[in-house]
């Protein structure tokens, strides 16, 4: 069976600085109609860095939807003018954590929240961390604390609930698969 639905009709109801949501009308493959609610989103880069001495940096932040702060990777919105999302992981890096990789790899991509949103997400891998020596500015609404925790430090942020961040997630699952592997110090 064919399971693709076809848009009909989209009425955007908000269009802001990071998402635009809509309701799409949308013909289902029994040919009956149906609303979809679908928010829109430009695109993220997320940057699992690690430390020389094993630790992985990350941020903590006041996050609105969920009333409280969350501890999650760097990571940062594509925007207008992005065309090269490595240097938007190394600007993004540089604006939250003020570090600088001596190298950057794409780990993978992925789409966040699939029933309702299109962001995709590309996960970057930085080591050799080093201070910048020119500081980008941080996004005047952007408040953060920095920290850096050993990888069973973050399996036990992860376990207790206190880390539900799914890109931070995936970073550490990632990096608990090439410690396993033996392709990184642990």
């Amino acid at each position: 069976m064919n399971l693709e639905e076809k848009v009909l009709s989209e009425e955007i109801f908000f269009k802001g600085h990071v998402i635009e949501v809509a309701k799409e009308t949308v013909e289902l493959p029994n040919g009956e109609q149906s609303t979809r609610e679908i928010v829109h989103h430009h695109g993220a880069v997320g940057i699992f860095a690690v430390t020389d001495e094993d630790k992985i940096v990350l941020v903590n932040q006041w996050r609105a939807p969920i009333r409280k702060t969350s501890l999650e990777i760097p990571a940062g919105k594509i925007d207008g003018e992005d065309h090269d999302l490595m240097e938007t992981a190394i600007r993004e890096l540089n604006e939250e954590t003020r570090y600088t990789p001596k190298k950057i790899t794409k780990i993978y991509g992925f789409h966040s929240a699939v029933g309702f949103a299109d962001e995709y997400l590309t996960l970057y891998h930085a080591t050799g961390l080093v201070s910048v020596e020119t500081e980008l500015p941080q996004d005047a609404d952007e408040f953060l604390n920095l920290m850096e925790l050993t990888f069973d430090e973050v399996q036990d942020k992860i376990k207790s609930g206190e880390i539900t961040d799914v890109k931070t997630i995936l970073a550490v699952a990632y990096w608990e698969i090439q410690r396993l592997k033996g392709e990184l110090h642990g």
